[in-house]
């Protein structure tokens, strides 16, 4: 029902959407924040000279703008005259801003998000790509959005590719789990390359505003190593002290530790707790999703078949939705027919919180003993851990079958 196809096609329409925010400047992006650091060159002001690839654009309005963490305040503003627009001012201290046309009229010129800081810049606006280029930090931070374009043209070409050999039935288990992979190397490419930016340059707003925005997809140990070199230069930062929350309460739940128990509800409404389902002598398989995302439905569809295969062996098969419309997670369940135990988290932010969550589909593994096996599991991880862990054995029942047949041949 959920193949690779879906996934890919979300993954995609996911990337293209972020590729958006980042390329087209979002309009309610989350707030990008001010750099503590001294401005270098010794430039005591800013001079923006920009361009528009587009004659439409003679007589708009160019908005000089940042966010304020709800929305987009202006700065300045010029008016395009002859293709050509002009900022000047003082920023003493570098930020993350954008230059951009009234909402209504993005078709003249792609937003484009860059650093505001001093010394001489110079903008191009154009309908496919936009760019500020002219001081260091604006040219770091212009060469990683172009490998990130690059990553998203060769993930957008994967993407066509697979859709022809479908459309051509020529498509096999063995080529799409080959797809599969290559699509998750170019998007472990990503990762590391916004990794590797924020490291060279930790005195850019930009690096805090990519670690804002990519953090869900860094692991532990790249959030630690980052929160250690950034923070020791911003240590109020909201964000940073958002991922330093969220690895301590990593630090709580590290195997051995004893797990942390959370408020639910089940399918019928009726409250209950993580604790209801630990113990009893059976490691329990926690799978942490949500109704509306593809890759969780399709992570919880595999669960469900790994409930058959381990739930007699002696493991708890746990499903907790992080969703806030209780109505359509019950929907989602009831059409994907999923089985084991289903619950809705009462709060979903303490569990995010409680187990360092930092996107879904997520899996935890829970010892008999109640302490912790594993967490932050894929769900081939998860498989690899119960076969491990739980060695196959004849059902009882499949061995009261096979004697009476015997019985019977021997009469």
């Amino acid at each position: 029902m959920f193949s690779f196809a879906s996934a890919l096609t979300f993954s995609y329409l996911c990337r293209e959407k972020n590729q958006k925010y980042m390329n087209r400047a979002c309009y309610w992006i989350l707030p990008l924040l001010l750099c503590v650091g001294c401005q270098s060159g010794g430039e005591t002001s800013y001079v923006i000279d920009g361009h528009v690839n587009n004659t439409d654009a003679d007589g708009n309005i160019v908005y000089l703008s940042h966010s304020n963490g709800d929305e987009l305040v202006n700065l300045d503003s010029a008016i395009v005259d002859g293709g050509h627009f002009v900022f000047k001012g003082e920023q003493e201290v570098p930020i993350m801003a954008y230059l951009r046309f009234n909402r209504s009229l993005d078709s003249l010129a792609v937003p484009v998000l860059f650093v505001l800081e001093n010394g001489a810049l110079t903008a191009t606006l154009d309908t496919l790509c936009s760019t500020v280029v002219g001081t260091g930090q604006n040219g770091a931070f212009e060469n990683y959005k172009t490998e990130v374009h690059r990553l998203d043209s060769l993930r957008e070409a994967l993407h066509k590719n697979y859709l022809e050999l479908v459309a051509d039935s020529q498509m096999n288990a063995a080529l799409e789990s080959s797809m599969y992979r290559q699509y998750g190397r170019l998007d472990d490419e990503e990762v590391d390359l916004a990794y590797r930016f924020i490291r060279k340059n930790r005195n850019s707003p930009a690096s805090l505003w990519l670690i804002e925005s990519m953090q869900s997809r860094f692991s532990e140990s790249q959030l630690t190593q980052l929160l250690s070199e950034l923070g020791s230069r911003n240590k109020s930062v909201p964000v940073l002290l958002e991922i330093a929350q969220r690895l301590r309460n990593a630090d709580k739940i590290e195997p051995g530790s004893p797990y942390a128990d959370v408020p639910l509800v089940d399918l019928w409404g009726r409250s209950t707790a993580l604790s209801g389902y630990v113990g009893y002598a059976r490691y329990v398989v926690i799978g942490f999703w949500q109704s509306g995302s593809v890759p969780s439905i399709r992570a919880m569809v595999r669960l469900g078949q790994l409930y058959k295969e381990y739930g007699y062996r002696g493991a708890t098969f746990l499903f907790i939705s992080l969703d806030a419309d209780a109505e359509q997670w019950r929907e989602q369940v009831r059409s994907l027919n999923l089985p084991a135990h289903q619950c809705i988290a009462a709060e979903p932010e303490e569990v995010e919180s409680r187990y360092a969550l930092a996107s879904v589909p997520a899996f935890v593994l829970i010892n008999p003993d109640g302490s912790m096996n594993s967490r932050n599991l894929t769900i081939g991880q998860v498989e690899n851990k119960l076969k491990n862990l739980l060695p196959y054995r004849v059902r009882r029942d499949s061995v009261s079958a096979r004697s009476d047949s015997l019985a019977k041949k021997k009469i």
